[in-house]
């Protein structure tokens, strides 16, 4: 990955708002900076680490132990959940969540738009080693956008010669004061199936209030959900589109000091609420056709 950082570094050695760098693994890293935040993304599985408006605390939660590791996925940030979510629908020996968090995505283009945000595309082609574990032909482009909002358009494009079925997600995990001071809008009265409890079919009243592990598929909305993080005096806004399925997570403490890669008391200063295209929510593409999924982070003002 050296070379890619060398060659980056020379590329973009006049940029204004973009820098390079490397971890102490060898994964290369983008910083962005303009007039409306600062942002780092890992070219390991076109990984959005942190994302900062100016004036605010981090957005973006990232675990403490995080491991930057070469086919490991990142604790934190905003894993590319691709082609499924959730364990291999048959396959249960193939990799969580899919393969693209775990792959170095090339920086394709970068753009500063006429309101001073920074753009970026990141893409991913299938390769030998991903027709191991899914044999269909792809081009996978995250274009992400770095302004006082944080955009991410994930485009799937089916470049093969058959039809091929695509999943996944935008797995944000968000940085919270406290989980005990923060609760969930956006959600009411929206069926969704417990994985915890192993229930379907129930209905949510009200906000969502985490005192325990919650792992939740809510279904069939299209809702923007508000995190009043009331520790730090804001409230998150996280919107979508092309997916009608949203997760919230929280692993709570046993799951948590499971994880070799979760700090031990993260999960009280942490939520995932994740964009996802799983189970009737998943999309069947024929040869040239494509599907976009997009999720929008900001801090109300």
């Amino acid at each position: 990955m050296s070379d890619v950082l060398s060659q980056l570094q020379t590329r973009y050695q006049d940029s204004a708002q973009l820098s390079f760098s490397a971890t102490n693994t060898g994964l290369v890293m983008v910083t962005i900076e303009n007039d409306f935040a600062r942002a780092e993304i890992c070219l390991h599985g076109a990984h959005v680490c942190s994302f900062q408006p100016k004036g605010q605390k981090p957005v973006l939660w990232l675990s403490n132990d995080v491991q930057f590791i070469q086919g490991k996925a990142i604790r934190g940030g905003v894993p590319v959940c691709w082609p499924w979510f959730g364990p291999h629908p048959t396959n249960k020996e193939f990799p969580q969540h899919g393969f693209a968090r775990n792959q170095n995505w090339q920086l394709s283009d970068t753009m500063q738009l006429a309101d001073g945000a920074t753009e970026l595309v990141f893409t991913l082609t299938d390769s030998e080693q991903s027709r191991q574990l899914w044999p269909h032909a792809f081009e996978l482009a995250l274009k992400v956008t770095v302004g006082k909002q944080l955009h991410m358009e994930l485009l799937s494009t089916n470049t093969g010669d058959d039809e091929m079925v695509v999943g996944g997600a935008l797995h944000s995990y968000f940085d919270i004061a406290s989980i005990a001071q923060t609760r969930i809008r956006g959600l009411d009265q929206v069926t969704y199936d417990d994985k915890v409890a192993v229930q379907d079919g129930l209905i949510q009243r009200g906000d969502i209030i985490i005192d325990e592990e919650v792992d939740r598929v809510y279904l069939d909305t299209l809702a923007t959900c508000l995190i009043n993080d009331d520790g730090n005096e804001r409230v998150i806004a996280v919107a979508k589109d092309g997916s009608r399925t949203t997760v919230v997570w929280n692993p709570w403490f046993d799951k948590a000091a499971a994880m070799g890669d979760f700090n031990n008391d993260g999960y009280q200063s942490m939520v995932c609420i994740e964009a996802v295209n799983a189970g009737d929510d998943c999309y069947a593409l024929l040869p040239g056709e494509s599907h976009r999924l997009t999720q929008t982070i900001y801090v109300l003002d």
